[in-house]
């Protein structure tokens, strides 16, 4: 089973059939062409046919294997970035706190653009990677699609790092930056109720 975000959902891909309550799934639906794949997108865009923001998506291996390729993807790398009195760095962006984070270039490894993306967008240098973080995967229209089922599916490679430096952050404006903050450890509740649904699954498992 593996987990991909769309706005607010979670969806679960599964070629499993014995899922139960037991599993916390309200909401199981069974995907038998690709067609009912992109109806389920529309449906959950349109707020229509979704009783829940949890769903099991049951499809044959060769299906998924389809969904998979119908996709355009897209690889980006980010990083959770932490200092020496153990405060966590977020941005905040369209209303939003979120991690500094942007797609890898070519040639250029994840843990590579993860570092490039933070200093980019934060403005701090100094930066130290300790541990890799779980992947997240989340969906969205592109405009620059000109099709109907114009989806991207995007994956995010996470690293915490630890800043050596003076903490002084420089948000890239041009990229609709809003602001770049330190939270105490306390403060996280702060950043959680006003994230993403794709991040705060990341965030749990880091946090606990």
């Amino acid at each position: 089973m593996y987990e991909v975000f769309f706005n607010e959902c979670q969806l679960s891909f599964t070629t499993e059939t014995n899922i139960s309550s037991k599993d916390n799934i309200s909401q199981i639906i069974g995907i038998e062409h690709i067609t009912d794949f992109f109806a389920l997108l529309s449906a959950i865009e349109g707020g229509h046919s979704v009783s829940t923001r949890q769903i099991s998506c049951l499809a044959s291996p060769e299906l998924l294997k389809t969904l998979s390729e119908s996709l355009k993807q897209i690889s980006a790398a980010g990083g959770l970035v932490t200092d020496r009195k153990g405060r966590f760095l977020f941005i905040r962006r369209f209303g939003r706190w979120d991690l500094p984070k942007g797609a890898i270039e070519k040639n250029e490894s994840a843990a590579q653009a993860a570092v490039r993306e933070v200093e980019e967008e934060t403005g701090l240098g100094q930066l130290e990677i300790r541990k890799e973080l779980p992947e997240t995967f989340h969906l969205y229209r592109s405009p620059h699609i000109r099709s109907e089922n114009n989806w991207v599916l995007k994956k995010t490679s996470w690293f915490e790092m630890f800043h050596h430096g003076n903490g002084i952050t420089v948000p890239q404006t041009e990229e609709d930056i809003e602001a770049a903050r330190w939270f105490e450890p306390e403060e996280l509740d702060e950043v959680f109720v006003s994230t993403y649904a794709s991040l705060r699954k990341m965030l749990t498992f880091r946090f606990g």
